[in-house]
């Protein structure tokens, strides 16, 4: 992003919603409100290795920012979610290697991700794409607020 560039784009919103203002409002301030949640569960699910969890906010969040016309910032939160894919698979891989038994919803994980292709070197991106979110989240609602005001 460059500075003054936008982050948000409502031409998507605004077709969707046959520029309906009120469904406009209705769903920026959808999108406020979940900004504090996924940046706090995006957090948690991090800090505690959850990589399970940590996909399924970034897949969730995905939908909501691109709606909102966020399209780098979705394209970041999709390359969460595969990368957290794929510490999952690592850290499955190793209790297989151990052979300790996993727990049905391991072994359930493990169907999910047994596939995954990512490397060491991409999981070391899952810090900066947390980072990019995080700092970009709160411009974002700045930016939306902003155009509320104009609608």
């Amino acid at each position: 992003m460059t500075q003054g560039e936008q982050l948000t784009n409502l031409s998507y919103l605004k077709e969707m919603s046959g520029n309906d203002n009120s469904i406009i409002e209705e769903m920026i301030g959808i999108f406020i409100e979940q900004i504090p949640e996924f940046i706090q569960d995006l957090t948690v699910n991090f800090e505690s290795k959850n990589w399970e969890g940590l996909g399924a906010v970034a897949h969730k969040a995905k939908s909501s920012v691109r709606t909102m016309g966020m399209d780098s910032i979705g394209d970041c939160l999709e390359q969460l979610e595969h990368f957290s894919k794929g510490n999952l698979k690592f850290e499955l891989q190793i209790k297989k290697e151990k052979g300790i038994d996993l727990s049905p919803d391991e072994k359930k994980n493990w169907s999910n991700v047994m596939h995954e292709t990512t490397n060491d070197m991409e999981l070391k991106h899952i810090p900066d794409l947390i980072e990019i979110f995080l700092s970009n989240c709160p411009l974002a609602v700045e930016e939306l607020k902003s155009s509320l005001k104009q609608l």
